[in-house]
Order: structure tokens, then sequence, then C-alpha cells
């Protein structure tokens, strides 16, 4: 194997992966209730069989197994002592030929803005709303609610926001929302926000588009008694476009500098090939 060759491949596919990732945080970074993506990386090894004593270019070595932390004792007879099929007992020795990639949500709370509207709340802390959606429940940041023509609170989207009791039914008049997320009218309570939040949101949600996450099963939700509830404000996006577009150019310079390395290794292997030929 060309380990060069694969390296730069690996490298420019994660650089691609990137990208689109980027450009997803860059096309919402006025999103309300958006959290950005992030790429993590984790480096490859290629395995390659070599006979003890033999320490292969640009190898460990040691041999992989105990670079893992485990160890690869050589094979003994009963006596102990080696044979000679131990001594020819292909080895596997790591190279580290490039990087895979995975992608995470990066959960950190957005900048609160100010909107002045009764029915736009902020949650400060690491708490979700809760809303009954067609494909069941699914939680959200995204704070910009409404009242449908039966006066329950919904979403953006029309999807039933959940209190406490189950659906929030809001009668008319001036309506005030406390830091608990008790919603009163005329100093009646019509219901209370039901916030929660999970241990572990990287594992226990999975983004479904609409600022919205569905639960993985991963991990339970619970109530979210540190999270507090501001009226009039909605939590913006966490992702910010300078910080982006900067990523975005420093990504591309990396992916051409990639692809100038394939080139480079092509027409090398090209003209070995052309050696090889001419010798026949």
């Amino acid at each position: 194997m060309n380990f060069g060759l694969y390296a730069a491949y690996l490298g420019m596919r994660a650089r691609q992966q990137r990208l689109d990732m980027v450009a997803n945080n860059i096309a919402n970074a006025a999103t309300a209730g958006f959290k950005a993506d992030r790429l993590l990386y984790r480096s490859v090894a290629a395995m390659e069989n070599q006979k003890p004593g033999d320490n292969p270019a640009g190898s460990p070595a040691t041999p992989a197994a105990s670079a893992a932390g485990g160890t690869t004792p050589a094979a003994t007879t009963a006596n102990g002592s080696d044979t000679e099929a131990a001594r020819l007992t292909p080895i596997r020795y790591g190279h580290d030929v490039g990087v895979l990639t995975a992608q995470a949500t990066d959960f950190s709370p957005g900048s609160i803005r100010e909107t002045g509207r009764s029915l736009d709340v902020a949650l400060d802390g690491d708490g979700f709303l809760v809303v009954q959606t067609a494909r069941g429940a699914r939680y959200t940041r995204q704070g910009s609610l409404s009242l449908d023509n039966s006066g329950q609170l919904v979403t953006q989207r029309g999807e039933l926001v959940i209190g406490d009791g189950g659906p929030i039914t809001v009668p008319p008049g001036e309506i005030s929302i406390g830091d608990d997320g008790t919603i009163s009218v005329k100093g009646q309570t019509a219901g209370r926000l039901k916030l929660v939040h999970f241990a572990d949101p990287n594992t226990a949600l999975a983004k479904e588009g609409n600022s919205c996450f569905v639960a993985t099963g991963a991990g339970k939700p619970l109530e979210a008694t540190n999270t507090r509830v501001v009226q009039g404000a909605i939590e913006m996006s966490n992702a910010n476009s300078l910080t982006e577009m900067v990523a975005m150019m420093q990504n591309t310079r990396e992916f051409e500098s990639l692809q100038k390395s394939v080139s480079t290794l092509m027409n090398e292997l090209g003209r070995k090939v052309s050696n090889e030929l001419g010798r026949l």
C-alpha cells in the first residue's frame, strides 16, 4: 500500500466533510436556537506484516498490539524455548496513515437577544423545551412561541409546547412568564413550561432539523432545575459567522495542499512504473 497516497486521500475527505459542516453552520448563523456542529478527528493505523526483528521504515519499534496497551508474546514450546515457527511468525506493525472524522454538536449557549415580545422565551441554562410533534416528543431551545386558534401554546411550526400537565392553553389577556416557566394571565396560572436537560446531550440527542433534537435513548430527560426562563427574549445561534468563515478559508488551504501532495505522489508513482516497464 502507498501509505502517503492513502493518508492524503483521508485528509482530503476529512476536509471535504468539514467544509460541508462549516457551510451549514454559516447558513444557520442567524437561526434562533441553532447549535453548531464540530468535527472530531481520530488517527487511522494501517497494519503491515513483518518478520520478528524487522522494523519497517516509518514503523514503530514495537508491535501495534503493544502500542495499544497490550503485549504480543512470542510463541514458545512447552519447555519455554523458541521454535523455528515462532521466529518466523509475522508481527503486525502499525502505520499512522491518516484521519477519520466524527461529527458532534456544540451545545454551548448562544447569545440572548431581547425582543420585547411576551411569548418569546430564552433559556438561561442547559435545559430544553419539550414539543409534541407528529413523530413524537422533540426538544428545542428555539423559544419563539405563539398561540393557535384554540389558544394553545405552539412553536413557529405549529407544534404543541408541552407543560408539566401536557399542552398549555392560555386564556386571553396579558401574558407573564416567570423564571421557572410558569405562565400567568391576569394573576391566574395557565400552566408551566416543561423544562428538561440531559446528562450528556451529545449521546442522548440527535439533530433532526429546525433547531429540534430527537432522543436517541442513550439518556433519560431530567428536570432542568438550574435553567432560568427569560421572557421577551430568544437565544440566538451559537455559530459565529466570522469564526466559521476563517475556518472555511483555512480548510480550503489545507485541502489544496493535500491535493498537491496527491499530484506529487501520483507523478512519482508514474515515474517508478515507467522505469520498471523500461527494464522489461
